[in-house]
């Protein structure tokens, strides 16, 4: 079998991993556009003038998935804790010679732990790109969901879409959170256009998606007076 199901499953994922929603890219846009910077465990934004309060236990309900375990975040380094050991963590994942200090390299996964490392790319810390590399973040959930450590999930998504509002030009992700976000917050979806994200599907400069926005509210309120 495949030992990725078993991962996944100990922590209560499954929900996360079975979801199949359709995609709206400008309203996607939106949620990320607006989204202020609360707090590591909190995040407001606005979608189609209605205000989004996403703290925590929140998004563990939406999602249907535990909110326990570790709460680590740092894009730039290695995450701090006395209940994280660095250099465990990339024995375990790339062996006994491995040190905490090299750059690493899916290449030097075994085929199991390359799976993991694919599902961890696309659906709790997605990026568009650049799959040839473990980024610290990565090894940082891959490590606790092979060893069995409790990870708080709906931490690292709250933590990874502040993360792509501020990163320029960011790619889009979590098409299927934002789409049971949006249903759970009662925004109405009614005629908006969907298709599958895309890698064009861009944040771009923010200004630029806010005047869009404003075009759309205009182009709404005029298709609403025929």
């Amino acid at each position: 079998g495949f030992p990725i199901i078993g991962w996944l499953g100990a922590q209560g994922l499954e929900p996360l991993f079975s979801m199949n929603l359709p995609s709206y890219p400008e309203l996607i846009k939106e949620f990320y556009v607006h989204i202020i910077n609360s707090s590591m465990e909190e995040l407001s934004t606005r979608v189609k003038n209605k205000g989004i309060e996403l703290e925590i236990d929140t998004l563990a309900t939406i999602l249907n998935v535990p909110n326990d375990g570790a709460r680590g975040w740092n894009l730039r380094t290695w995450v701090t804790s006395r209940d994280f050991d660095r250099q465990d963590c990339v024995r375990t994942l790339f062996g006994e010679n491995a040190d905490f200090l090299q750059r690493m390299y899916t290449g030097n996964l075994s085929l199991h732990y390359r799976f993991l490392h694919r599902a961890v790319c696309t659906h709790i810390l997605p990026k568009a790109g650049g799959f040839d590399e473990v980024t610290h973040m990565e090894a940082y959930t891959m490590y606790h969901l092979i060893t069995g450590r409790r990870i708080n999930l709906p931490f690292l998504i709250i933590n990874h879409m502040h993360a792509i509002h501020d990163r320029e030009n960011a790619t889009l992700g979590y098409s299927n959170i934002i789409t049971k976000i949006l249903q759970f917050f009662a925004i109405d979806l009614t005629g908006e256009v969907n298709h599958p994200l895309q890698s064009v599907d861009k944040l771009g400069r923010k200004y630029g998606v806010q005047k869009a926005q404003t075009a759309r509210n205009m182009d709404s309120k005029r298709r609403g007076l025929k």
